[in-house]
Parts: structure tokens; sequence; C-alpha cells
């Protein structure tokens, strides 16, 4: 008789499997892996830039959008409480909000195109209605004008030291220019170097 019985090719009778190799970790996130102190620089370079960027728009935008005012100060009459240089916040308040020791932004009387901020010592009552009697704190005597006590006004909120210089250096042709360049710039070489490292950080592993 025949034998019938059948054998497998050598190829396909060792059923034996190896186990894949895992692959090695790419270089780029050895490199990022073994810089925690890049990632870190990284994430406080935005946060610095982010927190100037929102400290100029809040006092040079956000008064044209929300209720408030940021004048910078150019005399000492109100020293040492409004030193020169600072920059003070109003918000709106209607006259008869108003209160004796406020502090209040108004038109000089005797020329409206110039801004005082003064505190009100007194109010009085005259043919012409009530008015406030202001003094700087650092003037020796009241003001020589009566501000009416009409309408609406703006009265001292807080004062930012030394800033006031930034922002008027920043309301020149020059300072715009910059404050607009500079951010920028600033935030274009930072996306530069993000995209950048990785590569740099291969090579090198």
């Amino acid at each position: 008789m025949n034998d019938s019985r059948l054998t497998l090719p050598a190829n396909l009778s060792d059923t034996r499997t190896d186990p894949v190799p895992a692959a090695p970790a790419a270089p780029a996130d050895r490199g990022r892996a073994s810089n925690p102190l890049l990632t870190i620089g990284r994430i406080l370079a935005y946060a610095v830039i982010a927190v100037i960027i929102g400290f100029l728009l809040f006092l040079t935008v956000g008064p044209l959008v929300f209720p408030y005012k940021a004048l910078v100060v150019y005399s000492g009459s109100m020293e040492p409480t409004i030193p020169v240089g600072s920059v003070v916040i109003l918000t709106p308040v209607q006259a008869g909000d108003v209160h004796v020791n406020d502090v209040i932004t108004f038109q000089r009387p005797d020329n409206r195109a110039e801004l005082v901020t003064h505190r009100v010592i007194a109010i009085e009552t005259g043919p012409q209605g009530k008015a406030f009697v202001t003094k700087g704190d650092a003037n020796n005597s009241a003001d020589a004008w009566r501000v009416p006590a009409v309408g609406s006004g703006w009265r001292y909120r807080a004062n930012i030291p030394d800033v006031g210089y930034l922002l008027a250096w920043l309301q020149s042709p020059l300072g715009r220019i910059l404050f607009l360049i500079v951010p920028a710039a600033a935030l274009g070489l930072l996306t530069l170097y993000e995209l950048w490292a990785p590569r740099r950080t291969q090579r090198s592993g």
C-alpha cells in the first residue's frame, strides 16, 4: 500500500513566533523630557507678555469700551496721595453721590480744556445752587473756583505710580509703533523657537 501521509514544507512546520521589539523612544521626546526648564521658561515668557499686553490694553483701550477713565497726573497738587507721573483710575459718579473728602476729576471752571483732580472739602449752596469746594492735598488753601454740583462726573478710585510716564510715551508716534511691533515680534520669535527647538533636539539626539 502506498503511504498517504502528508508532510508539511519545512518553512511551514515551525510555528514559533518571536516578539516584536518595542520601537525606541523618539529622540525629540527624550530631549523634551530632559529639559523641563525650557517648557517652564516658555510658559513664563508667554505669561509675562500676556500680562504686559493686557495691562497696556487696560490703560489705553479699556476706557474706550468700559465705564472708567485712566488719566496721567502731571502736577503734584495731590501729593502724597497721588504722586506726579501716576495714572489715576476714575469711575462715573452722579453729583448727588459725591461727599466731602471724595476726590473728583472735573473741568477747571476758568479753563475747561484742563482737567483737575482735587479733593472735595466742602459743599456750598449759593445763588447758582450747590457747588463743590475743592483743594489739592499739597496746597495750603482751597481752590479759588467752585465746581457746580450738577450732572455727572468722575470720582477717583485708585492710582498706579510712575506708569503715567510710560503711558504718555506710548501716546507718542514712536510709542504707538513700538507698542504694536514689540509684542508681535516677541510672539513671532517664540513661535519660531517652538518650531525650531524640536528639530534641533532631534539632531542633537
